[in-house]
C-alpha cells in the first residue's frame, strides 16, 4: 500500500479560548461520546486528540488486528474485530484512547474518516464547528506556507512602518 500525504488536525494555540464546542460536536457526530476533550496545562487549553501516530503503539499492541492505519495515515479502530483486551488504551503513550461506555470497547479519534469518505463533511466535525478557527484540518506542509506568507506580509508592513518613523525614504 503506498502512503498518501496525511492530513492531521493541527492547533493554533493562541486562538483557543477552551470553549468546548469541538469536543460538542464530536460527541454529536460520535452517539454523544466524544473521542477527543479538553487538557488545561497551567490554565491554557489544549484541544486533545488521537495524533495519528506514524508507528502507532496502539495498533502494535492489538492482538487481533482491529486497529489499522489507513494508506492516508488515520488510524483507526475496527470494533467487530475488537476483543475487549484494552492493550491498546494501555499502549497509547498519549492517553487518547478512551473506552466507550456504551460499546464497552476502546473509541479514539478516526478524523471522522467515514463521514469525510461518504462526503458527509469536508473536514472533521472538530475542525469546522471551531469558531475561532484554532483548529486547522490539512498538510503541515500547507499550514506552514500559510503562515509563512502571514509573517511576510507582517514584516513588510513593519518595515514600511519603521521607515515611515525613521523618515527613510525608498530610492
Amino acid at each position: 500500500m503506498e502512503a498518501l500525504p496525511q492530513q492531521r488536525i493541527y492547533l493554533v494555540p493562541n486562538r483557543c479560548l477552551g470553549c468546548e464546542e469541538c469536543i460538542q460536536a464530536c460527541a454529536k457526530a460520535h452517539d454523544m461520546e466524544a473521542r477527543n476533550f479538553l487538557l488545561r496545562i497551567e490554565g491554557i487549553p489544549v484541544p486533545m486528540r488521537c495524533a495519528h501516530c506514524t508507528d502507532p503503539a496502539c495498533m502494535a499492541s492489538c492482538p487481533v488486528g482491529a486497529i489499522e492505519k489507513t494508506a492516508d495515515g488515520r488510524v483507526t479502530i475496527d470494533h467487530d474485530a475488537c476483543i475487549q483486551c484494552r492493550n491498546c488504551y494501555f499502549a497509547c503513550p498519549y492517553g487518547m484512547i478512551q473506552i466507550s461506555e456504551t460499546l464497552n470497547k476502546p473509541v479514539k479519534c478516526d478524523l471522522c474518516h467515514d463521514k469525510i469518505e461518504a462526503g458527509v463533511y469536508k473536514e472533521p466535525v472538530c475542525v469546522s464547528n471551531c469558531a475561532l478557527q484554532a483548529l486547522y484540518f490539512g498538510l503541515l506542509e500547507d499550514l506552514q506556507e500559510e503562515r509563512d506568507k502571514k509573517i511576510a506580509a507582517e514584516v513588510l508592513d513593519r518595515g514600511h512602518l519603521v521607515s515611515e518613523i525613521m523618515g527613510y525614504k525608498e530610492a
